[in-house]
C-alpha cells in the first residue's frame, strides 16, 4: 500500500476544497478520507495510519443559497468570515492551526460558494498510535443556520504500523 506523503497532505490542505471535492476535478482530493481529519466523523471513517501524513482541518462554507445571506464575491465572503475564530484542541491541548485565504468553493451545486479553511499538516511523528480527541470551537460563523458559537468534537484512532488501516 502506498503511504500518504507530506506533498500529498500539503496539496489536499491547500486545494482539497477549492480544487475540487472529488477525485478527478483537477486538484488532489481525498475521496477515501485517509488524509483529512476533521472535527466530525465522515462516512464512518475513524481510523488513520501512523505511517501517513495527515491534515487536521475544518472548512466553513457560505454562498448563494445560505439562508439570510447573499454572497456573490470573494470580497463579500472575506468580510463575512473576518470575525470568525476557530480554536482547535487536540487531546486537551491547544493545537496550532493556519488560516488559509477565503477562496471560491468548486462544487456541482448551483450558485457561488466560498470557503474558509483552517488547520495544518501533521507528520507521522505528531500523532502517536492510539485514541485521540479533536475539537474545534467556532465563534462568529457567518452562516445564520449555526449558533454564533459552537463546538464540533470527535474521537479518532491512529493505527500502528502493520495493524488496522496500516496493513
Amino acid at each position: 500500500m502506498q503511504r500518504i506523503n507530506r506533498g500529498k497532505a500539503e496539496a489536499v490542505f491547500h486545494t482539497g476544497f477549492t480544487g475540487g471535492l472529488r477525485s478527478g476535478q483537477g486538484a488532489p482530493a481525498d475521496p477515501n478520507r485517509k488524509v483529512t481529519i476533521k472535527p466530525f466523523e465522515e462516512q464512518g471513517v475513524s481510523h488513520y495510519c501512523a505511517e501517513d501524513w495527515h491534515v487536521i482541518l475544518l472548512g466553513l462554507g457560505i454562498g448563494e443559497g445560505t439562508v439570510g445571506v447573499t454572497v456573490t464575491s470573494v470580497g463579500e465572503a472575506k468580510k463575512l468570515f473576518a470575525p470568525t475564530v476557530m480554536t482547535f484542541v487536540l487531546d486537551g491541548q491547544p493545537f496550532e492551526a493556519t488560516r488559509l485565504p477565503v477562496k471560491p468553493l468548486l462544487n456541482k451545486e448551483p450558485g457561488k460558494w466560498f470557503v474558509l479553511v483552517e488547520g495544518r499538516v501533521v507528520g507521522p511523528d505528531e500523532l502517536a498510535a492510539g485514541s485521540h480527541t479533536l475539537s474545534v470551537t467556532v465563534e462568529n460563523d457567518p452562516d445564520p443556520e449555526f449558533a454564533e458559537t459552537y463546538t464540533l468534537s470527535r474521537q479518532f484512532f491512529i493505527d500502528a504500523a502493520g495493524t488496522g488501516v496500516c496493513t
